[in-house]
């Protein structure tokens, strides 16, 4: 156990899509259970064999012990897929009112210590978080894709994250997508100018100031 919590082992992905299926290869990957929901006609059938197409390069780039796509769980159905999830990793449409009431579901069906992420890349965290009861658990966590060939992802809250979900959402993709293999090569070269500002914190991009 760390400051951050224990490691996760059960999480929920909402939305099937490329980026969704992406995530859940990940996860699948590090020996998590994950469990899956889309309401979209198909959407299990297309995750499954979007799985067992990338599956293969899963194994070249190494399992976790007991890794296996098998122990993924679909159901249209949110609720009965997010019960006893520890994560939560949202990829729904890129629309403002879409994940401010998908957010707010969540939130209603899961206790607080749960984090809820999404994979925005263009919506604040701020304006998603507005209807949940606990918004201090939400974040960004916008992955670079496919995220089981890129192991990196941005975490960013909103105007009311705290520190500690920030911690621990940290943690949880951490644990998720650790790196896949040594540098390629030496750095370019040294900085090619100073820092444009101060590290980003909870939040940062979300409330960066105005020039």
């Amino acid at each position: 156990m760390t400051a951050a919590g224990p490691p996760i082992r059960r999480v929920a992905v909402v939305g099937a899509g490329l980026i969704g299926s992406g995530w859940a290869a990940q996860f699948l990957a590090q020996g998590l259970e994950v469990a899956a929901t889309d309401p979209a006609p198909g959407a299990e059938a297309k995750m499954r064999a979007t799985l067992a197409r990338i599956w293969p390069v899963m194994e070249q780039l190494g399992l976790a012990p007991g890794a296996a796509p098998e122990r993924l769980r679909f159901s249209p159905e949110l609720a009965a897929a997010v019960e006893g999830a520890e994560f939560i990793q949202e990829n729904g449409p890129e629309r403002l009112e879409f994940k401010t009431q998908i957010f707010a579901a969540l939130d209603a069906l899961l206790g607080p210590e749960v984090i809820l992420a999404s994979s925005t890349s263009g919506i604040t965290m701020s304006a998603i978080q507005t209807a949940c009861r606990h918004p201090e658990r939400c974040v960004v966590g916008h992955p670079f894709n496919p995220p089981y060939l890129i192991p990196l992802v941005e975490v960013v809250g909103g105007a009311k994250t705290s520190e500690a979900a920030i911690a621990r959402a940290r943690a949880a993709l951490d644990h998720a997508l650790p790196p896949i293999g040594p540098p390629i090569g030496p750095p370019i070269g040294p900085p090619i100018g100073p820092p444009i500002g101060p590290p980003t914190g909870v939040g940062g991009l979300d409330r960066a100031p105005s020039p």
